[in-house]
């Protein structure tokens, strides 16, 4: 690309999946981050615009001022349908051409929110929380689980990530899920761990509940790890911690199995589950915003099926109807470390 300066990535990283560039049009003696999908599906079609250009700058303006752009990007789109549909009121429109792909409000939105003025008072703390201040059924187009917006997977057409979305602990975040392997596994894969090649098929809800726990239970190990989950879950297509047991032994001296690993997973999927439940997030929490149900036909993403979608994890993971678990035992469901020595 003649954009590119150069490549870059974390340190000491093969991949090295990240980029610097120049672009005509912007500060000719300044370098730009190359924005990462999400960044560009969010600031671009998300809002409307289709100027790439535009898209790097208001994504390294969000890195620069310490934003999400993920958030800030559907907290804008947000603004935008609001502003179309004349629910907005004038008041906190003020000045500002909120149609749809104008870069120039956004950036003007964006400083809004960091500087706490105008309409960025209202959009700062998410869209769960500027519906309830605006009302007027706006809380209809509030796109978000458990207050966090929605990546870019839209999740009506992909019923495991759909379920992924609705059981993370921290809300629309695909990443902390990360179920990749429902669209890159192979079906004798699927048959093999799941009993059926259905799992594979992203239109089908046979054995999502169980592929979402293998997910789950997968990321968390990854992440408590401090590996990233691009080479591991995109290019390798790894849900077995076959090389992360390895790792840990080898740098550890410890004489864990793959049992382990996931055994300390679920317990931390457990933990997180509770501490949401002690926070009044329970199993009301687990669920899609209406907009994504199916309601004029009995195929994809209804309520019958994701609920069916729903108890079948809630069953693989042993916690009761409600998304409840049992009262864990932590003295001997934890891994004994001084015993594996």
């Amino acid at each position: 690309d003649k954009n590119i300066v150069r490549s870059s990535g974390c340190f000491r990283c093969p991949v090295q999946c990240k980029a610097e560039l120049k672009l005509k049009g912007l500060d000719k003696d300044k370098h730009f981050t190359r924005p990462e999908f999400e960044p560009v599906i969010n600031l671009g079609p998300k809002c409307g615009l289709e100027d790439m250009t535009q898209i790097v700058k208001l994504d390294n303006l969000c890195t620069r001022l310490g934003i999400d752009s993920t958030s800030t990007a559907s907290v804008i789109a947000f603004a935008m349908d609001l502003f179309e549909r004349k629910i907005l009121p004038d008041n906190l429109v003020g000045d500002l051409d909120l149609s749809w792909g104008n870069a120039d409000t956004m950036e003007k939105l964006i400083y809004q929110m960091v500087e706490n003025k105008g309409l960025g008072i209202i959009l700062r703390n998410g869209v769960r929380k500027a519906a309830e201040f605006i009302g007027n059924d706006s809380y209809k187009y509030a796109a978000h689980i458990k207050g966090l917006e929605l990546t870019a997977y839209h999740p009506s057409a992909i019923m495991g990530t759909a379920l992924g979305y609705a059981v993370s602990s921290r809300g629309g975040d695909y990443n902390n899920v990360y179920a990749s392997l429902e669209y890159s596994w192979t079906k004798e894969q699927a048959k093999k761990e799941f009993g059926t090649k259905e799992a594979v098929n992203i239109k089908s809800i046979s054995a999502k509940g169980r592929l979402i726990k293998k997910a789950v239970i997968t990321n968390i190990i990854i992440d408590c790890l401090g590996l990233c989950k691009v080479p591991v879950l995109s290019l390798l297509k790894s849900f077995n911690l076959e090389n992360e047991i390895r790792l840990i032994n080898g740098l550890t001296d410890l004489d864990l199995s793959k049992k382990d690993l996931f055994d300390a997973g679920q317990k931390i999927a457990t933990l997180e589950k509770l501490f949401n439940i002690r926070h009044e997030k329970g199993d009301i929490e687990d669920t899609l915003p209406e907009m994504f149900f199916n309601k004029d036909s009995d195929q994809g993403l209804t309520l019958k099926n994701f609920e069916t979608m729903l108890q079948e994890y809630y069953t693989a993971m042993g916690w009761d109807e409600k998304g409840v678990p049992p009262e864990p035992d932590f003295k001997t469901n934890f891994i004994k470390l001084e015993e594996k020595k």
